[in-house]
């Protein structure tokens, strides 16, 4: 970057003297503005060439799911790593395992973040940086980046945040998805209840029993650090688990 600041002004200085030289006149403030335009082009030039994460450092940053409305990417780093520089679009997210990075940015600012624990949720509004880990063991995160708006058709059952909200609750609602954290004691039930099309991710092992309005009844078993797509689905719930589970919801507002 600082070869492309040095670049930008020796060319300002070759206009300027070819000016002078030449005996236009050109009003100071026009000459000055025309500096700024032309440093500031070039720094977001250089934005611009800095890849996503996932093509630029593909051994930490892995696309699990994609489709029409979401991507999710999967990221892990162990102690020490270092990413190069790379870009990410907004997105929300939650570490599985708790972490700590040293974060720098195109321009070479460095900040240390403050260490994160397993189930804390995060925002990112698309910075471009690089990442030294600095954490104490293997770090492991997902990431959820919203594509488009989905179709809601709505449901005249109110949403689990409402019908539930001792176990369901809103964290976060940014870049167009609300962030609910689910839990439940083992053998605890849920009344019927919508949800949101989106994402889930399991923070412990998963195993429940799903009633549908129509009376189906889905059994799941999941894995804790797993994750699933679903469209907008009405339902109870009961953890049939002999353990508590926790569960984070990534809808799409």
């Amino acid at each position: 970057m600082l070869e492309s600041y040095g670049a930008a002004f020796l060319y300002i200085s070759d206009i300027v003297y070819l000016l002078i030289n030449k005996g236009k006149k050109m009003n100071r403030l026009l000459i000055l503005l025309s500096m700024i335009l032309l440093v500031v082009g070039c720094n977001q030039g250089n934005q611009i060439n800095i890849k996503h994460a996932v093509d630029a450092a593909p051994e930490h940053y892995k696309v699990e799911f994609e489709n029409e409305y979401v991507r999710v990417i999967r990221v892990t780093y162990n102690p020490g790593e270092t990413s190069v520089m790379h870009s990410h679009k907004p997105l929300v997210g939650v570490t599985l395992t708790g972490g700590q990075g040293q974060f720098t940015d195109p321009d070479g600012n460095v900040e240390t973040r403050p260490e994160s624990f397993a189930g804390d949720i995060l925002s990112d509004s698309g910075e471009s940086h690089s990442v030294h880990s600095i954490s104490k063991g293997y770090e492991e995160l997902i990431f959820v980046e919203a594509k488009k708006k989905y179709p809601s058709k709505g449901s005249n059952i109110p949403n689990a945040t409402l019908m539930d909200s001792m176990n369901s609750n809103i964290e976060l609602e940014e870049h167009g998805i609300r962030v609910i954290r689910t839990t439940a004691p083992a053998g605890g039930e849920s009344p019927m209840h919508s949800h949101g099309a989106g994402v889930a991710v399991s923070l412990t092992d998963q195993k429940t029993i799903h009633t549908s309005l129509s009376g189906e009844v889905t059994e799941v078993h999941l894995k804790a650090g797993s994750m699933s797509w679903r469209g907008e689905v009405t339902h109870s719930g009961k953890n049939i688990n002999d353990t508590d589970l926790e569960v984070i919801l990534f809808e799409l507002m």
